[in-house]
């Protein structure tokens, strides 16, 4: 029987992102995203497979945010 995820991944990948930028992708180590976003390791590869697909997730996610309230903007 499958667990139920107990966090929420849109807050998930927003700290992912925020520190990606503080520190950098490469040296952002896979316990230093455990750490921070309060999440455990298996939780974290079951849900978002590697460092990397955790990144571009992150991107994107970020890039949706941007483009929505830049969206909202031109239509006001």
């Amino acid at each position: 029987m499958a667990r139920t995820k107990t966090f929420n991944e849109d807050e998930v990948l927003d700290k992912a992102l925020h520190l990606f930028w503080q520190k950098g992708y490469e040296a952002t180590s896979m316990q230093d995203l455990v750490d921070h976003l309060g999440i455990s390791r298996s939780s974290l590869y079951d849900t978002f497979g590697d460092k990397h697909q955790l990144y571009l997730a992150a991107l994107q996610q970020y890039r949706s945010q941007v483009s929505e309230t830049a969206i909202a903007i031109l239509q006001q």
